[in-house]
């Protein structure tokens, strides 16, 4: 195929910038289909240096992306003299409102959304390059950020208004609520807030599920009929040659136009990613049910590993990139518990753990047991540590290390009650800059927990 062309003759050069490799992979294989030149990049500094050294002629932008997203790396390049001119593109699955006038605010020239529309994509980017829909103008840009600064300071003034009334009713309300706060910890804990945990994850499981299922079956039965189509085909080639030339010619015309043993090849491949893309669903909805452990809101025999296992895939986000997970499982016998309570547990201290590490670093889940009636699970991460003038005060409610609006300061505080419940105990211990390691103990059965009490 003839590459997509300037006036000039030169091939058409795309940068795109992307994090996500499916992505990655479906642009790619769009635009260099299309004739264009693919160049690639997984994060926003390795976006600056390649346009630096490879000038493209038009530079696709993911907006979310780890480290420096989008929305900076575009800030940088129009910053640079060499790169100002190129049209930058923002892409992005974003919805929220404000986020076309924020590309705008970065320098972006246009905006394309996620998820990618494969029908329309190669023809909107070739408007962008051809001319046909020009990138915004100063003009309409200015036009956007006035109205987006107008709406700031709208909401801006509301919420000073509204933090106004709210810190005179606080004023009011601190003495009353302070008296009021040990009962408000126990009411966190109230059964119903778990059972409506356990009926959502419920709904979504029997919602995904029923779709899912036969889809699978689907794509099942699809991919053997494909396999019984290529054998007719193989079939069919094998007399091809036996075939008069006036009847063999068109054939093998239409064999070329078709590209055959590329649509063969392509054809198997994108039935099994479409497989595989099913079995994730599918696991991810059984992570769900085991991490909400649906239907069992009581006391009953869990597997902590299982447990363990489910959490650290519903939080996979938070942790992903932040840290490499290491897991190093003792031998443990089942654990007479609540299981979704202890999930809470484990998730509260693992997402903290993220939070806890700047760059990139590594958390570790150990478990291990002591004699017949005791376990133990370590979760321990490589982040900056607790002060040790905090460390004694970060089960109390509504403490946190955190910066204002990032934390509630009660993920452990709720916790540490869990773990009470359960008749356990949690042991913290802490370096500032080296790590922190959280040790939850649980008894094995709860009945000879009760009576060493």
């Amino acid at each position: 195929m003839e590459g997509q062309q300037l006036s000039s003759g030169a091939v058409v050069r795309i940068l795109y910038v992307e994090d996500d490799p499916a992505n990655k992979a479906l642009v790619h294989k769009l635009l260099v289909n299309a004739g264009y030149q693919v160049l690639e990049a997984s994060d926003g500094i390795e976006g600056i240096n390649m346009a630096q050294a490879e000038h493209p002629d038009l530079i696709l932008m993911d907006m979310n992306m780890p480290g420096l997203d989008g929305y900076e790396a575009t800030t940088r390049i129009k910053a640079i003299a060499d790169l100002a001119s190129i049209p930058v593109i923002a892409i992005t699955a974003n919805a929220i409102d404000g986020d076309r006038e924020r590309s705008l605010v970065a320098g972006c020239d246009g905006y394309i959304s996620k998820p990618i529309d494969v029908g329309t994509f190669v023809a909107t980017v070739t408007s962008y390059v051809s001319g046909k829909q020009e990138v915004l103008e100063d003009s309409a840009k200015n036009g956007y950020l006035k109205e987006y600064n107008r709406r700031l300071v709208e909401k801006l003034e509301l919420k000073v208004r509204e933090l106004m009334d709210m810190n005179a009713q606080l004023e009011k309300r601190v003495e009353v609520k302070i008296k009021e706060l040990e009962s408000a910890q126990d009411q966190l804990l109230q059964s119903e807030k778990m059972a409506s945990i356990g009926q959502l994850a419920a709904g979504v499981a029997h919602e995904i599920n029923n779709p899912v299922g036969y889809i699978n079956s689907n794509i099942g039965t699809l991919k053997r009929y494909v396999e019984d189509l290529f054998r007719m085909l193989s079939a069919y080639e094998g007399v091809e040659p036996s075939l008069p030339q006036q009847q063999r010619d068109p054939v093998v015309a239409l064999k070329k136009e078709i590209d055959l043993n590329f649509l063969k090849e392509d054809i198997a491949q994108l039935v099994n990613e479409s497989i595989e893309g099913v079995t994730r669903v599918r696991q991810i909805v059984q992570d769900l049910k085991d991490f909400s452990h649906v239907d069992e809101a009581e006391w009953q025999w869990a597997n902590l590993h299982r447990g363990i296992d489910s959490t650290l895939n519903i939080v996979n986000n938070e942790l992903k990139y932040k840290a490499d997970v290491v897991k190093e499982y003792g031998d443990l016998p089942d654990v007479e518990c609540i299981a979704s309570q202890l999930n809470q547990v484990f998730m509260n201290m693992l997402v903290n753990a993220a939070h806890a590490i700047e760059s990139r670093g590594t958390i570790t889940v150990r478990t291990g047991k002591q004699g017949d009636d005791w376990v133990w699970a370590k979760i321990m991460d490589t982040g900056n540590g607790i002060p040790p003038d905090k460390i004694k005060r970060i089960f109390e409610p509504f403490f946190t290390t955190k910066p204002v609006g990032k934390g509630t300061g009660l993920g452990l505080s709720l916790s540490y009650s869990i773990v009470q419940k359960h008749h356990g105990r949690i042991e913290v211990e802490s370096e500032a800059g080296k790590g922190t390691t959280f040790t939850v103990w649980l008894p094995v059965t709860q009945a000879e927990a009760k009576a060493g009490r």
